[in-house]
């Protein structure tokens, strides 16, 4: 496991403060904050390359796997891999001899090389080799020492679409079946859903929010939590209970359950139902693009929430198409896929009605 707690640390005039998570044994961390964050000084901090300053890192230690504070045992006796984003490897030594380098066994690094691609490279010199190739072999140098601990600092940024799909697979999976425990850097948020057990959002040094990834994108904390993992529809208003809730039976069925009430959200001129436990007053309302259908006709389901607008943007980004919605001056955005869109025939001036269940809507 790593286990942080209230950890301090400096690089240069940047500063740590008081960051606590936990990442159980054999789970997968993912460490999610903008350039900037602090996120490779807490995974130097971890490894022992840095030195911290108040707190304590819990790693285990020793043959036995004993859990313990970390602080004044070197990095080379912690049992941790570490990849760094640009994937520093040793200049005078082939990629076969890089991979091998504090490898467990022959064995060992022969997996990691087959698994993650590197063998292809193995007649290749380090400095012959792209930023991509680099990154590849210093995946399969830190899996070959199957460390209990693995450090991943943004490990497949200067891969490929494909590759980094198809080496990020087989990391999680050795991951598995060696049983590490490992903490991923990364500020793509869908790469971190994909991997993480659990998420740490960090941001200008400290922990905004930690927890299961779906619980953070589901919910964040704040409005600023939710802007920072790019949900679209983030609204101020104002919050009230309404007093006849079984008009939300038709949508929520058995879910609406003490402490969740029925709320009304006011935002200029939009009324917003939703289901929460938040008291009256001002808030937040968070929709995610992903959970408002659109439709070029009242659409007959059960969702609570049902407005007509006009289309005043169409953005296409491969499989997936954002549209913009005015609703009575208030800007509503609706993730489909392009194939939907295409159908549709959506596009600028287009009248639509975009719908949205009280379920879907996360006040804060």
């Amino acid at each position: 496991m790593i286990a942080v707690n209230g950890l301090l640390a400096r690089a240069g005039t940047f500063e740590l403060r008081d960051v606590s998570f936990t990442v159980p044994s054999r789970g997968y961390g993912v460490v999610i904050g903008a350039a900037g964050s602090g996120k490779t000084t807490l995974l130097e901090t971890i490894a022992g390359v840095r030195p911290s300053r108040a707190g304590t890192i819990s790693l285990p230690v020793g043959n036995n796997g004993t859990v313990r504070n970390v602080d004044g045992i070197p990095p080379e006796d912690r049992g941790i891999g570490f990849v760094y984003q640009h994937g520093y490897l040793f200049p005078h030594l082939s990629v076969e001899e890089n991979v091998a380098y504090g490898a467990r066994d022959s064995e060992s690094a022969k997996v990691a090389a087959s698994r993650t691609g590197a063998d292809a490279l193995f007649d290749r010199q380090i400095r012959g080799l792209s930023g991509g190739e680099r990154q590849l072999v210093a995946i399969a140098r830190a899996l070959a020492k199957r460390p209990s601990i693995l450090l991943l600092d943004e490990p497949f940024s200067a891969l490929d679409p494909r590759r980094r799909a198809l080496v990020r697979r087989e990391v999680r999976a050795l991951h598995r079946e060696w049983g590490m425990t490992t903490l991923q850097v990364t500020h793509d948020f869908t790469e971190a859903g994909l991997l993480g057990d659990v998420a740490v959002l960090l941001d200008k040094g400290h922990v905004l929010q930690a927890g299961p990834p779906e619980q953070i994108f589901r919910r964040p904390a704040s409005p600023y939590i939710a802007e920072l993992l790019g949900a679209e529809n983030v609204f101020a208003g104002v919050v009230k209970t309404v007093q006849e809730p079984q008009a939300f039976q038709g949508e929520a069925g058995d879910d609406l359950v003490s402490p969740h009430r029925a709320i009304e959200f006011r935002t200029g001129p939009l009324t917003i139902f939703a289901i929460g436990d938040n008291p009256d007053g001002a808030g937040y309302a968070v929709i995610r693009a992903e959970e408002v259908l659109v439709s070029l006709e009242p659409h007959p389901s059960s969702a609570r929430n049902q407005f007509r607008g006009e289309i005043t943007e169409v953005a296409r980004l491969g499989a997936l198409t954002r549209v913009t919605i005015d609703i009575d001056g208030v800007p509503l955005v609706a993730a489909l896929t392009t194939r939907s869109a295409y159908e549709l025939n959506l596009e600028r001036g287009s009248v639509v009605f975009a719908s949205f269940k009280a379920m879907a809507v996360h006040l804060c």
